[in-house]
């Protein structure tokens, strides 16, 4: 469901920074003194200049910037002449091809694009700033620009003098850089890190490139930047990222890291050629996400008490299950940091490491170098290990090899892709694992997905229809409230704000090893286990929607029926 584009004023009350007798008297500037709603807020002292450009870049989805932080090239500064930028209070920031980036302090000036299109002659992209930085930043870089010509008038006198004297003149030289390509990707990088992207999509297509930010699990397109600038803007980011810049006809892999004001983040990047350039999708790797706690990930009471008994037991495979981008790393990580100590000696094989922790020996695959996960698997035996952790299980000598260790006393932790639990024992056996190997070892198994969690400044109640209650398979005498995003501030105008697990434990019993030893289904695995009680995936999201966390739409987008 997309959330509708809410009015400025009304999500300054649906934030609780104003409310109506607030918003009328400014409404009542706004229609005096012919300003926008934003302006007067900010005039009558109700919100600050930042609130209002926070706000806006939320409501239209327009990047914000400062403006002093860019290294504005000289040529690009006098585009737009100097008076044309105050009086639109604009300044121009970078120019890729003929789209010219500027920050601008008021969207609703229907002006500035057709004035400076006209002035610069080129296609107008628009990003947000505050009016203060911008007069500042008008004022910083005029200001260096006039200082660099006085500078430049009196060094070409020196040089005369010099040159009259018949004495030599020290030439100095400078290396020019492409600001206007790093100060674009800067920005894209530093957006993508406030918006709390995981992963950042550059798609060529035939007329222009899209950018596109997966938040919360969902791809979001953020904006469009000119088809003649990807190749810089790709040479840029491999350059970052070690890559060669001029091999495009094949995949390449590659990392970096990347400075915010706030943070430092790891950034895995991977590019794929098609026919309108190369792809490349980024991987933003935040440390603090790994260090999760693990009672904040969305285990219910039971099920907290159940997985702290597996994986503080002395032995055993444990196994952590689901797709692509369902926070099994994360879990594994929350999981580490609760057992590790002083007493035991905790190894892992990763591919790649997505985040350092403190007090524990990790080990990143390099297959060129015949580092993989067997092989670092072997190696790990002979160093006196209490816990293991293998990033994944992806042949059946990787499996066999973790099976010994866990069989030797040693705890190990390892993910599959599988859809639910009770799959993973099909998997397993369809590698050629023995039956019983697995049975005797496999102490736990738990599958997840992530489900968008409601945001609780905007989410609306709504009373169950009967389709709802059958989707739910909640009787008709169900009398609590059903939500659904409506779309706010707080929350990117989304109607979503942050993840939660949706988790699906099997623990198995003599039964299910019994089954597991007679090659039975997944299906007949897993009807054994509810009967042991075992929460399935679906009824784990189904307690979400009952409880309010989430809707009915996200239920189904990760649902299994």
């Amino acid at each position: 469901m997309v959330a509708e584009t809410k009015q400025l004023g009304q999500m300054f009350i649906d934030a609780g920074m104003i409310d109506n007798t607030k918003l009328q008297e400014a409404l009542n500037y706004k229609k005096e003194h012919n300003v926008y709603i934003g302006k007067a807020l900010v005039s009558l002292k109700m919100v600050s200049e930042d609130d209002v450009i926070r706000m806006v870049s939320e409501q239209l989805r327009i990047p914000t910037v400062d403006p002093l932080t860019f290294k504005i090239k000289k040529r690009t500064l006098n585009l737009v002449r100097e008076e044309s930028a105050k009086r639109l209070k604009v300044v121009p920031l970078f120019r890729l091809e003929n789209v010219l980036t500027v920050a601008c302090s008021d969207q609703n000036n229907v002006h500035v694009v057709d004035d400076l299109s006209e002035e610069t002659v080129m296609e107008i992209n628009i990003v947000l700033a505050t009016e203060r930085n911008i007069e500042q930043a008008l004022d910083l870089h005029h200001r260096i620009q006039t200082q660099e010509e006085l500078t430049t008038r009196q060094k070409a006198a020196v040089d005369q003098q010099v040159a009259v004297r018949n004495e030599p003149a020290v030439q100095s030289t400078e290396i020019s850089v492409d600001t206007e390509i790093i100060e674009a990707v800067n920005m894209l990088m530093d957006s993508a890190v406030k918006m709390g992207a995981s992963d950042i999509h550059i798609d060529p297509r035939e007329n222009d490139v899209r950018i596109r930010f997966r938040v919360d699990g969902v791809l979001q397109q953020y904006y469009t930047i000119p088809i003649e600038s990807l190749p810089s803007v790709i040479s840029r980011l491999k350059i970052l990222a070690g890559m060669d810049i001029a091999e495009t006809r094949r995949h390449q892999d590659g990392r970096f890291r990347h400075e915010t004001d706030k943070s430092v983040v790891d950034v895995r990047c991977a590019t794929y050629p098609t026919p309108q350039g190369e792809k490349m999708v980024m991987r933003v790797l935040d440390a603090t996400r790994g260090q999760i706690a693990l009672n904040k990930l969305g285990f219910s009471e039971d099920m907290m008490k159940q997985w702290d008994k597996v994986v503080h037991a002395p032995h055993g495979l444990v196994l952590v299950t689901g797709p692509t981008g369902s926070g099994k790393s994360t879990t594994l990580y929350a999981t580490l940091n609760v057992i590790n100590s002083e007493e035991i000696n905790v190894l892992t094989v990763e591919d790649p490491i997505e985040y350092s922790l403190d007090n524990i020996n990790q080990s990143q695959i390099n297959e060129k170098a015949g580092i993989t996960f067997s092989s670092s698997l072997r190696a790990m035996l002979r160093l006196d290990p209490d816990v293991i952790m293998v990033g994944e299980m992806r042949d059946r000598e990787t499996i066999e090899l973790a099976i010994r260790a866990a069989l030797t006393g040693h705890i190990v932790f390892s993910t599959l892709h599988t859809n639910d639990a009770s799959s993973a024992y099909t998997r397993i056996l369809n590698m050629g694992v023995d039956a019983f190997l697995a049975s005797s070892t496999i102490r736990a198994i738990l599958a997840q997905r992530l489900i968008r969690r409601l945001c609780p400044q905007c989410k609306k109640a709504v009373k169950p229809t009967k389709a709802m209650l059958e989707y739910l398979d909640v009787q008709d005498t169900f009398k609590g409230e059903l939500f659904e995003p409506v779309g706010c501030f707080a929350c990117r105008n989304n109607g979503y704000a942050g993840r939660a697990g949706v988790y699906e434990l099997l623990i198995p019993n003599e039964e299910i090893m019994e089954l597991v030893n007679n090659h039975a289904t997944s299906v007949e695995i897993e009807k054994v286990a509810i009967k042991n009680g075992m929460t399935t995936l679906d009824e784990s999201a189904r307690q979400y929607v009952l409880d309010g966390v989430t809707s009915i739409d996200e239920m189904s987008r990760i649902s299994l029926v």
